[in-house]
């Protein structure tokens, strides 16, 4: 019986945690993880990934960042050891014909599919933290709060709002 608890303890490990609010010290792990690897994906134009969770002692910890395409990232999830609490990734460097300072429609579908929340990080400098269940994406912090493209100009014509709804997002994507 106890090899079987054992079995089914790190089993459940590898389960995300329910997507919902973000914490302060999940914020500030996301932001610190930006701030190391904002730089490399503007130089690199690729986006960076990884996910977010707690180990068995409850300690907050991050997978190493994975390297990405210019407009797509998927982090591992053969995790052992780690409940899952949110993904993250940046967005690449600044493109004008892409809209890559908000969410995009498959950031926050593929959240809510995973069942997690998440992060992303834009070319300038903003921090969105998407919730897994509603599919709201909500404005951390704004342009240049992070390491930024310095090619990025904010568009005057489109302005960017503090947060998002699903509707919204796919309005804005034109689906």
């Amino acid at each position: 019986m106890v090899r079987l608890s054992l079995v089914l303890a790190s089993w459940c490990l590898l389960l995300p945690v329910p997507a919902g609010a973000q914490s302060a010290d999940e914020i500030a792990l996301a932001r610190e993880i930006f701030t190391e690897i904002q730089v490399l994906s503007v130089q690199r134009n690729r986006e960076y990934c990884g996910l977010i969770g707690r180990d068995e002692a409850g300690q907050l910890i991050a997978t190493k960042p994975r390297r990405g395409r210019r407009t797509s990232c998927r982090p591992r999830y053969d995790l052992r050891d780690m409940r899952i609490t949110a993904s993250y990734h940046t967005h690449a460097a600044h493109r004008e014909d892409y809209d890559n300072e908000v969410p995009s429609l498959a950031d926050v579908e593929g959240d809510m599919a995973d069942g997690i929340n998440g992060y992303v990080a834009t070319p300038g400098g903003r921090l969105w933290f998407v919730d897994g269940i509603t599919g709201e994406s909500r404005l951390i912090c704004g342009p240049r709060c992070l390491p930024s493209d310095a090619a990025y100009r904010p568009d005057p014509r489109d302005p960017i709002a503090d947060r998002y709804t699903l509707e919204e997002i796919r309005r804005r994507t034109g689906y």
